[in-house]
């Protein structure tokens, strides 16, 4: 999976969150970072992986991705799952 089909599944699993806080596509480029934002909380955040690992067919070892500190921004879960 490239990252512009990754990129879509995390903005559809984001969509009505990021209606909901005002925060705009654009705004999502690869330093944004899902949980310091607010976007997110950690509960979100592990949705939002287990989404992924089931759209992508991939599974993650979160505890050594959260390790690298990038994990929860939008290059780290790029990293992740392309």
């Amino acid at each position: 999976m490239d990252s512009k089909q990754l990129h879509a599944l995390i903005i559809g699993h984001l969509a009505d969150r990021m209606v909901r806080l005002g925060v705009h596509e654009r705004e999502l480029d690869k330093g944004f970072d899902l949980v310091r934002s607010g976007l997110l909380d950690s509960l979100g955040y592990i949705d939002l992986v287990a989404a992924l690992e089931q759209a992508t067919g991939r599974q993650v070892d979160l505890e050594k991705a959260l390790e690298s500190g990038e994990a929860t921004t939008m290059k780290g879960l790029y990293e992740l799952f392309s």
